[in-house]
């Protein structure tokens, strides 16, 4: 049994932009977050994550932790990155594509973070 993942974070980054796509028919939140360029380099397997809701902020946190100990969390607060999850494809399991390049200059050798089979399981008092 794999030790529960609890977050040390203390600050959590905003996308820039996101959206949503298909890869391998799977579906995908790519997400823009220009101050991670040496986060977005890192190998992704093995990573842990947790769900948090922040009620005085109203936002999701999404807070995750690679194999090699760097950890990071991303804000979605409801008026914003929040409507992302409000699409019918963030009911499902769904990989996130992190990127440090905004989205309309992301390339084939973009650096990509890719993180598979993330569920959100949404918090009673948020009401979203």
């Amino acid at each position: 049994m794999s030790k529960r993942y609890i977050p040390q974070i203390r600050e959590a980054s905003i996308p820039e932009d996101g959206g949503w796509a298909e890869l391998d028919t799977n579906p995908v939140l790519l997400l823009s977050i220009p101050e991670w360029k040496d986060v977005v380099t890192k190998p992704s397997e093995g990573h842990q994550y947790v769900w948090m809701y922040d009620r005085a902020e109203d936002a999701y946190l999404f807070c995750f932790r690679l194999s090699n100990r760097v950890e990071k969390a991303i804000a979605f607060p409801r008026e914003h990155a929040g409507m992302l999850l409000t699409d019918e494809r963030a009911y499902q399991t769904f990989s996130i594509l992190i990127t440090s390049e905004s989205l309309e200059n992301i390339h084939p050798s973009s650096p990509l973070l890719l993180l598979r089979n993330v569920e959100l399981k949404r918090h009673p008092k948020a009401g979203w």
